[in-house]
């Protein structure tokens, strides 16, 4: 019985790895659309994964561009999966600015349309540019950009849950493909249990070795902050709700590249929390 549960559990975990990383690949011996809600935890690792090493390695004042570091190992190793959204949504809309007859065609044709358009580029850039300007001043450490990734990618997952059966129509996106197979109660669950996990070892992490998530504070002020923090996590839950249903209403569809440009607007908002509150 163990045997099968830890069978059951891997290709949770695989199913989810092959959902959201381009490579190394993996292939699940079935399937299980559930375990793709493991994501953020999984995203999460990795973004560690790339970035711890290097904080060890670099010297006491730089150590804060190993933010970097794991923002670009996470992105290669999904390629480039939530920025694509990104991309993908900001031309969808740009071309749709006239607000002309054919302007729901026009968002669905450009959503398919594999080339970046000028308003793609100048989103990716920005956002770059912001990742970019939120380290250079060395307060974003890699417990805040850690705290950023776990939660934009629970935020994205957990309002695509919600909004999805609310939805009329939905596109035939591999992300609602997802959504129409799970069980709203077991993805729940899945997406539960991969914050719970996150938030554990975010904590135990910073137990260890505090240097990486928080500079300059007594532990007083650590812990007024975290619940500064937490204020900040649920306004930037409710601030995605709204531009997502908006574009929701936009576009009369519920795809992936929404839940990856939302990915990125709830990013922008914890990390901008966070540096405001640290």
């Amino acid at each position: 019985m163990k045997a099968v549960s830890q069978l059951l559990w891997s290709d949770y975990i695989v199913s989810g790895w092959s959902f959201f990383f381009r490579w190394p690949v993996a292939n699940a011996g079935v399937f299980r659309s559930v375990g793709v809600f493991l994501g953020p935890l999984l995203q999460m690792l990795v973004f560690l994964l790339f970035s711890m090493p290097l904080f060890f390695l670099l010297p006491a004042g730089i150590q804060h561009w190993a933010v970097m570091s794991g923002w670009l190992g996470l992105s290669m190793m999904t390629g480039f999966f939530h920025e694509d959204g990104l991309a993908d949504t900001a031309d969808s809309l740009g071309v749709s600015k006239f607000n002309s007859g054919d302007s729901l065609e026009r968002i669905q044709s450009t959503f398919k349309d594999p080339r970046l358009g000028t308003f793609g580029v100048s989103a990716l850039v920005l956002f770059w540019l912001f990742r970019y300007g939120s380290v250079d001043h060395g307060r974003l450490m890699i417990g805040g950009a850690a705290i950023a990734c776990l939660f934009s990618r629970a935020i994205s997952l957990g309002l695509g849950l919600y909004f999805f059966p609310r939805l009329k129509s939905a596109s035939t996106a591999r992300s609602s493909h997802v959504m129409q197979a799970v069980s709203l109660r077991h993805a729940s669950f899945c997406l539960g249990l991969a914050v719970f996990l996150g938030t554990l070892l975010l904590s135990a992490a910073f137990v260890w070795n505090s240097s990486a998530f928080f500079v300059g504070l007594s532990d007083r002020d650590r812990g007024e902050c975290v619940l500064k923090l937490l204020v900040g996590i649920l306004f930037s839950a409710l601030a995605s709700a709204f531009v997502l249903k908006k574009l929701i209403c936009r576009t009369e569809a519920l795809n992936g590249d929404l839940l990856g440009a939302t990915v990125c607007f709830s990013e922008i908002l914890i990390t901008t929390c966070y540096l405001i509150i640290f």
